[in-house]
């Protein structure tokens, strides 16, 4: 009986464990299928806005390490000046023979205004193209700017495998543009861009597509240095032979070489757009703060200036009021005098003199009246001007002088945002990882023990068995035992 009770004991023990291993084991199975539930989510938000991506890729920005698992779509961004080729050059890499002409033109009414995509399949290999305006030209605006570049990084989502800086052949000289060219893809897109940069000479003959190698050593010296900044990964496309199909093979195998030394990673755009963010924070609360400098010392200036001719025009005032003073004394003097006075010439005479002296008297007290309104319009005319230059000050920073301070200001931000973002993205991916494998674990923990304890119900359910067989194999015997005594 004791035996029985310790069984249905620890059987009851079992069951109970059983029961809350299996209530984990559903919890996790629960949380796993919502992480599931979210990357799903995630992908489908990601083709949305036109990658068609791995949602464990970055999102938007400059040179950040995220690899995509759509290996069958290649996303390549054409940049470059206007007149470069740019438009053709995509035709090309597409197959695609309208606008040659136009895209070759150096007529900015023909060149691309905003960023476009346009997509294609080119020897079986998925490929998006996105088109860009003129970054480089020195009059676009820092906004204007920023505004397209968020375009492109959105039609090129979750980030561009290659950059392709599209230059023509010949170069022309002299211009600066290729300094500009340096410059401006460091302020967009970090120092780290150059990894997944591509040169692209576009050529409208054979010839110059031949000498290629001899222009790049003997050319232009700012040519050469974006060939030493792109690791000496460049090539030459004949925009003119959109059809033959082997100059644009051999520029994808380029590009799919680069992407395979980068580890798979390309240009992601999650940074981009958060580092574009925070320079944008940055940039008002820094713009804020110097226009409100600006406007407090100007106020200060006005009002010290409005003080100065307030002072001036009170002590006009105290001067007029002192002459008050003296007619009201000298009209008090004759009116006596005119009292006493019994010779009527006399009185009339002096009587003359009392109303000389009360008009003055009613010409200051006039002048003091102006001087009274010209203090209330000194003021109204100090609001005023402090308005209008609180104004001029906000359209300055709106201007040429705020865009460079804009861009300076950026060239000291971008790498240090751009490290502390990656290094907090990187620490959010880590911990999620590190969430997922202990989920995994914790899963894996839980089946081996609910599998253990299934053996030892077995085993003990076995044991439970032989002993009710050992007990009605002893009951027997003495049953046999006693019909033998009888």
């Amino acid at each position: 009986m004791e035996e029985s009770s310790l069984l249905t004991e620890y059987n009851t023990d079992v069951k109970s464990i059983m029961k809350e291993l299996l209530k984990k084991h559903s919890a996790l199975e629960k949380t796993e299928q919502e992480l599931k539930n979210t990357k799903l989510d995630l992908k489908r938000a990601t083709e949305e806005l036109g990658g068609g991506t791995d949602p464990d890729s970055s999102k938007l920005a400059p040179p950040v390490t995220s690899s995509s698992s759509d290996s069958s779509r290649l996303r390549l961004v054409l940049l470059g000046r206007t007149g470069s080729g740019k438009s053709a050059a995509g035709n090309t890499i597409l197959g695609r023979e309208e606008r040659n002409e136009a895209a070759t033109s150096t007529d900015t009414s023909t060149s691309t205004q905003q960023s476009e995509s346009t997509q294609g399949e080119v020897a079986g290999r998925k490929v998006t193209v996105v088109d860009t305006p003129d970054w480089f030209s020195p009059g676009l605006s820092m906004e204007k700017l920023r505004q397209d570049v968020e375009i492109c990084v959105r039609l090129s989502a979750p980030g561009p495998h290659a950059f392709l800086l599209v230059i023509p052949i010949p170069v022309k000289q002299p211009t600066g543009e290729d300094r500009g060219m340096l410059d401006t893809m460091e302020e967009i897109f970090g120092e780290g861009c150059w990894e997944t940069v591509l040169l692209l000479f576009t050529v409208s003959d054979e010839v110059q597509q031949k000498n290629i190698e001899d222009f790049i050593q003997s050319g232009d010296q700012e040519v050469q240095r974006l060939v030493e900044k792109c690791g000496n990964r460049f090539h030459c496309l004949n925009i003119k032979e959109s059809g033959d199909g082997s100059q644009v093979s051999e520029l994808l195998e380029k590009i799919e070489k680069m992407v395979v030394q980068n580890e798979g990673r390309f240009h992601s755009s999650e940074v981009y757009l958060d580092t574009e963010s925070e320079i944008g924070k940055m940039i008002m609360w820094a713009k804020e703060k110097k226009i409100a400098k600006e406007e407090r010392e100007l106020k200060v200036k006005l009002e010290q200036q409005l003080r100065n001719s307030l002072k001036k025009i009170e002590g006009m005032i105290q001067e007029h009021e002192k002459d008050i003073t003296q007619l009201d004394s000298q009209i008090a003097d004759l009116e006596g005098k005119i009292h006493e006075e019994m010779d009527d010439v006399k009185k009339e005479k002096l009587r003359g003199e009392l109303e000389g002296e009360m008009h003055k008297r009613t010409k200051i007290e006039n002048v003091i009246m102006i001087l009274n309104e010209k203090i209330e319009w000194e003021r109204i005319e100090m609001d005023e001007r402090l308005r209008q230059k609180v104004e001029e000050i906000r359209k300055a920073y709106e201007g040429e002088a705020g865009m460079e301070a804009e861009r300076n200001l950026i060239k000291i931000m971008l790498p240090e945002i751009q490290r502390n973002l990656l290094t907090s993205k990187s620490k959010m991916e880590e911990d999620f990882r590190g969430l997922i494998e202990e989920k995994d674990r914790e899963l894996e923990f839980l089946k081996q023990t609910l599998a253990q304890l299934r053996d030892a119900t077995k085993e003990s359910m076995s044991g439970k068995e032989v002993q009710e067989e050992s007990g009605e194999m002893v009951s027997s015997n003495k049953c046999r035992k006693r019909g033998g005594s009888i």
